[in-house]
């Protein structure tokens, strides 16, 4: 099973992909060309990268901008058929948030909570969301100004799936809230909306 590493990136770097070994997917994800920026000022994008083997993880060596990387467990709890080729950008807009936990739950606790009783929530009362990826932090890779515990990946199809129909009620976004204040500590993580896009996949398209 390969193993998945999230870093973010403060400067400039291009879509190639590093020369890693093993390296079988990879995936950048940019800020989005239509949405307002909300990412940290130095904060220039966010890469994926998907690698096999046992050899050590070095991403401060794969770019030559400063790096925060993190390796991750992917839990994939809302799935799409991906028919576009590697090299076009994905038709959604993606909402990347690296959250912490609240100080009272452990990381394991923050990471079942997450998975197993705040998914539920989020398939009834997020309507306008067409993909969504866990990424529960496993390891740190680089040195870090702030311990994060998770990177969630948000899809929405359009600006008004995004905009419009996040919450299916105001109902649904107390019921959501009120479950993420039990195990996240919101405000307190970074996001950003990006536009992703597969410069190498192991998937099959059409």
């Amino acid at each position: 099973m390969p193993r998945k590493v999230i870093a973010a990136i403060a400067g400039p770097f291009d879509d190639a992909p590093p020369a890693v070994d093993g390296l079988v997917a990879y995936s950048v994800h940019r800020p989005h060309p239509d949405e307002p920026p909300a990412q940290p000022l130095d904060v220039a994008g966010v890469v994926m990268a998907w690698v096999e083997g046992d050899a050590p993880l070095e991403p401060a060596r794969w770019f030559d901008a400063p790096v925060t990387a993190y390796l991750v467990d992917e839990r994939i709890q809302i799935e799409w058929t991906r028919d576009w080729a590697d090299g076009i950008a994905t038709p959604a807009i993606e909402q990347l948030a690296f959250v912490p936990r609240i100080p009272s739950v452990t990381h394991e606790q923050f990471a079942e909570h997450w998975s197993e009783r705040h998914t539920p929530l989020v398939r009834v009362h997020h309507p306008g969301m067409a993909r969504y990826v866990q990424n529960v932090i496993t390891e740190t890779l680089t040195p870090v100004t702030q311990e994060l515990d998770g990177v969630a990946q948000l899809y929405f199809r359009t600006s008004h799936d995004l905009h419009e129909r996040y919450f299916d009620s105001e109902e649904g976004q107390r019921i959501v809230f009120e479950d993420v204040a039990q195990f996240l500590e919101r405000g307190a993580g970074w996001n950003f909306l990006a536009q992703e896009t597969w410069i190498r996949s192991s998937r099959v398209t059409a």
